[in-house]
């Protein structure tokens, strides 16, 4: 059976990716104490590079070979990462929600969006590095190189409703993937739960929507300096309204949370009545 050129051409370079990263993150286990900031700082690196890397080559799918072979990659990639991360958050939303709910220190935070900023800088270097240098740079490839440095914005709607797209779908995929995560949960669901989401999210955005990215260092890594859209709008809609979107969520859970405390603590008291009484 013969491969299409630009299936390969991706296996190759999804491969490269995964195979440069996770021996990197095998180096940074045997070299540094994976409790030490050094280990937690290069973990975080490596996983947000995979992410933003691995999203350059979607595009080459997606036109080559259909939305039904985007949306598999996008599923399989989730499994990837899945299997990979080390505890990454890959996105500056999670660690400032930690931080605002005093789950994480500013000096974690800090090193963490450092970690972050730094990858996803350097995500579309690393990409033509494996276009122009791994391999024969291939039509596909050049195709894509030349429309990445030329990008204008997709927005077949008015700007406020990619606006509100950003706000209500991060809420949305906080609130559903916090929950399928959640340690009650099965194992199974837990691993491959969260990519089949994404991946039908992400396929059905592209399809219907135009460029979202539901996190706002992905939005960067692909949109920021594209024409079409000032920086004031850019920030507005693809970092103001996502944070807004998932701290929202955060904020809904903890109300719950604190509902659920309340609650625990008047069944305690009632306990304590009823026992009192039967003595």
């Amino acid at each position: 059976m013969e491969i299409s050129g630009p299936l390969l051409d991706a296996f190759i370079y999804y491969i490269t990716v995964i195979v440069v990263c996770e021996g990197a993150r095998n180096a940074a286990d045997r070299l540094f104490d994976k409790k030490g900031n050094v280990h937690r700082f290069i973990i975080e690196f490596l996983g947000t590079l995979q992410v933003t890397t691995t999203i350059y080559e979607n595009a080459v799918i997606d036109i080559h070979l259909g939305r039904q072979a985007f949306a598999f990659t996008l599923f399989s990639m989730g499994l990837v990462f899945a299997l990979c991360n080390r505890t990454a958050f890959c996105s500056p939303l999670a660690p400032i929600e930690h931080y605002l709910f005093g789950r994480l220190r500013l000096s974690e935070l800090i090193q963490t969006l450092v970690a972050q900023f730094s990858a996803g800088y350097l995500a579309f270097s690393f990409a033509r590095i494996i276009w122009l240098r791994a391999y024969n740079t291939t039509n596909a490839h050049s195709s894509i190189l030349r429309m990445m440095e030329s990008c204008g914005f997709n927005h077949p709607y008015p700007i406020y409703y990619h606006l509100a797209f950003e706000l209500i779908g991060t809420f949305i995929v906080r609130h559903v993937l916090t929950r399928a995560t959640s340690e009650s949960r099965d194992s199974r669901v837990r691993f491959v739960f969260p990519a089949l989401f994404m991946a039908a999210v992400f396929t059905g955005t592209v399809t219907f929507v135009g460029d979202q990215a539901l996190d706002p260092l992905v939005a960067s890594t692909l949109f920021y300096g594209c024409r079409g859209l000032s920086f004031e709008n850019f920030m507005l809609v693809y970092w103001i309204a996502p944070a807004i979107g998932w701290m929202a969520s955060a904020y809904w859970d903890s109300l719950g949370g604190e509902d659920a405390k309340k609650r625990a603590a008047k069944e305690k008291k009632a306990e304590k009545k009823r026992a009192k009484k039967s003595e």
